[in-house]
């Protein structure tokens, strides 16, 4: 094959640029090379070309052959075991749960108004004193955004976000989580963005799989040329308190994903690492979601559904368990679906699963908050509960809790404007409203890293976590500091 720089026999004067993203395919007639871009043809129809004849050959040969199609496709079956080597058939083409999903019956219309599922809203309406003066009660959609109404700015146009950019941009050798979507687990062994580049773009696939954990912030030209909307960086804990932590350490990265699932793809029932909000907007295809609000009676449920032996093939909307003397099932919950050019948020704590119909690509991310914190808090000890792996939770979720604390003792004129205030001009009532919750925010966090000192006697990796060189070397004295500036806020509440 020639290199990227050469000539091909369709060139015009200069070669492709060597930054784009150069591929050759040759005439199986007369053997000379040419460049996709020259011929006209597409990357991902690449894969559907069986043998490719020139311009010129296909005018005494004819024109190139196409893959052939079989009429009557096959059902393709996969053997899933179960416990005690019991095991069942499924159609690798297709999650068991999909037909659940997609039967489900309550559906947000974003045309609607006043749709009891979701918030619907112009683009400059999302901005940090509305979620902070509504609570963020609901899912926000935002319809085709203009992207400069919410602050944010992709890193080229939106139809330019393509797999093959993003192979290019962060390097085809790269490792990348793949995750197969019948058994939900990660590919063994691992993919590299190449491999998931040509995967993505075959006609044929021998089943579905999904890129759902390709963090991007650093990458130059993708990630490091987007920008989150505005009101994502202003409620981002970890770009308020992290400037100070003078380890040198480097942030936790989950601020910027590309997410890349094919037509088919589903990820079953869960709720993101320590119940971070997520921020999501579709640059191809579309996504739809179905999700749960996050009521202690949801939460319990789903505490037990992920505990159950055979919790892959138990649909959570119908799932039932007798919890507290009463028999539950999940409530309150609703289908969104989002089309390219979509914004949309997700509130801390929300269940949800994703299906997609047809291939997408996505841009999004996660961020603490200082007014979720109790519901980080409750989420973090779900997930202790239930075992997820550490590499599956929030990078330095401590660390962080730790650092947010001596920031906002250390700033308490921030505490209320950045937790529960939306405007300093406020009502007597709604102020003393705002102070109860700031206590309850400081308890939470005050019993939490409590718990958390305790830990690091007699763990390391706790230990190391606690900044010593900002809150001082006896913890329990800034401990007992945190504590009394929760009971003087619970004071003022009760004075108000």
């Amino acid at each position: 094959m020639p290199t990227s720089l050469e000539l091909c026999p369709n060139c015009p004067d200069t070669p492709p640029s060597d930054t784009e993203d150069i591929n050759w395919i040759q005439c199986d007639i007369c053997r000379q090379w040419f460049h996709t871009i020259c011929i006209g043809t597409k990357e991902e129809d690449i894969a559907e070309i069986a043998s490719y004849h020139c311009q010129k050959c296909s005018k005494k040969h004819g024109p190139s052959q196409l893959r052939r199609v079989l009429k009557r496709a096959r059902v393709k079956i996969d053997y899933v075991a179960l416990d005690q080597g019991e095991t069942f058939a499924v159609d690798k083409s297709v999650h068991p749960h999909v037909p659940s999903f997609e039967e489900f019956a309550f559906v947000a219309d974003p045309n609607a108004k006043g749709d009891p599922y979701i918030d619907v809203l112009s683009g400059d309406e999302l901005t940090k004193e509305y979620i902070l003066a509504t609570g963020l009660p609901r899912p926000i959609l935002i319809p085709q955004v203009v992207n400069e109404d919410v602050g944010m700015k992709l890193p080229c146009e939106r139809e330019e976000v393509t797999v093959s950019k993003i192979a290019s941009l962060v390097g085809e050798d790269e490792p990348v989580e793949v995750m197969d979507v019948l058994s939900q687990q990660s590919e063994s062994p691992g993919w590299n963005l190449g491999q998931w580049k040509r995967y993505f773009y075959m006609r044929d696939k021998d089943r579905i799989r999904n890129v759902i954990s390709l963090e991007v912030s650093d990458v130059e030209g993708l990630g490091d040329a987007f920008v989150r909307p505005k009101m994502v960086r202003d409620m981002d804990l970890v770009d308020k308190v992290w400037l100070q932590n003078e380890s040198g350490e480097e942030r936790p990265k989950v601020t910027t994903y590309c997410l890349m699932s094919v037509a088919g793809s589903y990820t079953d029932f869960h709720i993101d690492f320590s119940g971070t909000p997520v921020y999501y907007t579709v640059c191809h295809g579309s996504k739809t979601f179905l999700m749960y609000p996050p009521t202690d009676d949801n939460l319990d449920l789903y505490t037990s559904w992920c505990k159950e032996p055979r919790q892959n093939f138990t649909w959570f909307g119908t799932y039932s368990k007798k919890i507290r003397g009463k028999k539950l099932i999940p409530t309150g919950g609703f289908k969104v679906s989002l089309q390219k050019g979509d914004l949309f948020i997700i509130p801390s704590g929300w269940i949800h699963s994703v299906y997609t119909p047809e291939d997408s690509v996505i841009i999004g991310g996660n961020y603490l908050t200082l007014k979720d914190i109790p519901m980080h808090l409750k989420i973090y000890n779900i997930e202790k509960a239930t075992g997820v792996p550490l590499r599956y939770r929030f990078p330095k979720f401590n660390r962080v809790l730790w650092l947010a604390s001596y920031y906002f003792y250390t700033h308490q004129d921030e505490f209320l404007q950045d937790s529960v205030l939306s405007d300093t001009k406020t009502t007597e009532t709604h102020l003393g409203e705002a102070l109860h919750t700031a206590s309850k925010i400081i308890a939470a966090l005050a019993a939490h890293l409590s718990d958390h000192y305790q830990l690091s006697k007699t763990n390391n990796m706790a230990k190391k976590s606690i900044p010593t060189q900002l809150i001082g070397k006896d913890v329990l004295s800034f401990l007992d500091k945190l504590r009394a500036w929760q009971l003087e806020l619970s004071r003022l509440s009760s004075a108000d």
